[in-house]
Order: C-alpha cells, then sequence, then structure tokens
C-alpha cells in the first residue's frame, strides 16, 4: 500500500511539474496571438493567394469571371518578349551597379573610421540620402538632370555654350544608377563601419608586430573580418533584384519630356522599362492580375536561386572569429 501511496505522490507532483510550465506559456501564446493573427492574414494569407491566382486568369475584379488556366500563365511569361526586356535591362543594371554599390560605401566606411577631422559631419552627410523619401529624391535629381532645364545642363552650358545631354532620355539608366548609388551608400557605408570597428585591435596590432605593413595588415587581418558584413550586403543586393519599380516611373514625368504622363502613370524610357515596370503595366494598365503573379513568383525563384548560390558559397570566402557549426 506504501508504494501506491509513493507512487500516487509522485504523479500529482509529475503533474503540477508539467503543469507550471503551461501556465507560464500561455502568456507567451496570448501575447504573440496579434502578430500570428497579422502574419496569417497580412503576409501568409497574399502569398498563398497569389500563388493560386498565378493559374487563373483573374482582372483583379471580377471574381465570376475567374477560371483556372493552368501554367498557360507561366507558359506565357517565358515567351513574353518584354518580360525578357525588362529582365535584361535588370541584369544589366545589376551587373552595374552591384558591384559599385558594395565598392563605395566599402572605401567610405574605410576612410570614416579614420581619425580625421569632422568625422561626425561627413558621417552624416553620407547616411542623410538613405533616410529621404524616395520621392524627394527623385524630384531633386530630376531637377538636376532634367533635359531642358536641369542644373547640370545650366552648368555643361556655361562651361561650352549650346551644349545639350538628353540625361533623362538618352542616359535614363546611368541617372537611375547615379541616383541609386547616392542614396543606398550611406546606410550601407554604416554597417561597413560597423563590421570594420568590430575588428579585434588585438590581432591587428600582433600582424604589425609580426611585420606587416598596413596593406597586408588590411588585406589578411581586416578584410576577412569583415567578410560577414559583405555577405550580408551581397545577399540583400540579391534579394532586391528586379525591385526596381518606383524610381524609373518618377523619373518619367512630363517635366524634360522623357516619358508619356506623370507620377506612376509615366512611361519609362524603354531603357528604363525594366522587369517590374512590366509587371505594375500588365497589373494595373491591363488588369491581368493572374498574370502579373506569374511574373512575380518566376522573379522570386530565380531570386531564391541566386540567393540559394551566394549560401552556397560562402564557406569558401566568408570568415568568422568564431568557428561555425
Amino acid at each position: 500500500m506504501s508504494v501506491i501511496r509513493d507512487m500516487r505522490v509522485a504523479l500529482r507532483e509529475r503533474g503540477s511539474k508539467e503543469r507550471v510550465p503551461w501556465r507560464k506559456a500561455k502568456w507567451f501564446y496570448l501575447f504573440i496571438t496579434p502578430w500570428m493573427i497579422g502574419f496569417l492574414v497580412f503576409t501568409l494569407g497574399p502569398v498563398l493567394s497569389g500563388i493560386l491566382m498565378s493559374f487563373t486568369n483573374f482582372d483583379g475584379m471580377n471574381f465570376d469571371a475567374m477560371r483556372f488556366v493552368g501554367f498557360h500563365n507561366y507558359v506565357e511569361a517565358v515567351k513574353d518578349e518584354q518580360a525578357w526586356w525588362g529582365f535584361k535591362r535588370v541584369m544589366y543594371v545589376t551587373v552595374v551597379g552591384m558591384p559599385l554599390g558594395m565598392v563605395i560605401p566599402f572605401i567610405a566606411a574605410v576612410l570614416l573610421t579614420r581619425q580625421i577631422r569632422g568625422q561626425g559631419v561627413f558621417r552624416t552627410l553620407f547616411y542623410i540620402p538613405s533616410i529621404l523619401p524616395i520621392t524627394a529624391v527623385v524630384w531633386v535629381w530630376k531637377l538636376m538632370m532634367d533635359n531642358n532645364y536641369g542644373l547640370v545642363n545650366a552648368a555643361l552650358d556655361a562651361i561650352k555654350p549650346g551644349t545639350y545631354v538628353r540625361w533623362l532620355t538618352e542616359y535614363s539608366t546611368l541617372v537611375l544608377i547615379m541616383m541609386g548609388l547616392w542614396g543606398a551608400t550611406g546606410q550601407a557605408t554604416v554597417y561597413y563601419m560597423a563590421g570594420l570597428q568590430s575588428v579585434p585591435k588585438e590581432l591587428e596590432d600582433a600582424a604589425l608586430i609580426d611585420g606587416a605593413n598596413a596593406w597586408q595588415k588590411f588585406r589578411f587581418v581586416t578584410l576577412p573580418l569583415v567578410t560577414p558584413v559583405i555577405f550580408y550586403q551581397l545577399v540583400m543586393s540579391v534579394l532586391n533584384i528586379g525591385q526596381i519599380l518606383v524610381q524609373p516611373l518618377l523619373l518619367a514625368g512630363s517635366i524634360g519630356g522623357a516619358g508619356q504622363g506623370s507620377g506612376l502613370g509615366a512611361i519609362p524610357p524603354r531603357d528604363n522599362y525594366f522587369f517590374m515596370v512590366h509587371v505594375f503595366n500588365r497589373v494595373f494598365t491591363y488588369f491581368r492580375f493572374g498574370y502579373g503573379f506569374a511574373l512575380l513568383w518566376l522573379l522570386f525563384a530565380f531570386a531564391l536561386i541566386l540567393t540559394l548560390i551566394v549560401f552556397g558559397t560562402a564557406r569558401y570566402w566568408v570568415f568568422y572569429e568564431v568557428e561555425q557549426e
């Protein structure tokens, strides 16, 4: 009888111990419930509906006329010459702009981490463009690069009378790349500065004691320990591939005659007709929401493949102070 009584006591004690974590966990689930509802309604729901809509002829309004079309939208996207043109323009901007977008902030970070007079002022000036609204940034660049009344053309005309460059028409992609670099350099510079300042000083001092010069110290000590930040910047750049939409549309306003219409309804020059501009055109001009979803999922698949490739190569060039499992 004593054995049975001891077992009952042990089971009661065990049950009470198991109930205590739940009493604590229920508050956890209670507090994350608003986030879970928001995630299901505003993230997971739209993603799943986007997958389903990509297999239909949905026009954005008429659910009664919506029909399942299978892989027709995806087959059409592969054969769409306009989509391929937009994709090629995206790759051109990526090949030209991505290396510059990683090298320029890194050089700026190296310079700004040195003890120079007015260091705080220069850091502020570098970072300000990254917090400006995109509409204001585009408007400022349009005022500078406008074909007829731009400040750049006015300066060129003052130097050499009669000089007239159609920046927003013939060199629209160049303007877009310069504007992107100007706006994104500040934030990337902050990340690189954080990485450079986290390099242990004792390792750099040890390299100098061993006879390394300034370049060797940077090449074999500083740079390897900053590769995690470079890796992060590379991944974010890959994820942003193809997401160029607002800038070319706003640059194509009618002020300088660079495009038809104004605002988001403008038609960019041919060189600035990127993949997302094509998606925007098909969805909100021709109301082909199902086809637009198919284009977006193809873009997502391409970005995912590139991201996996970057992660797969990271083991060969990304170094950490602590060994990664």
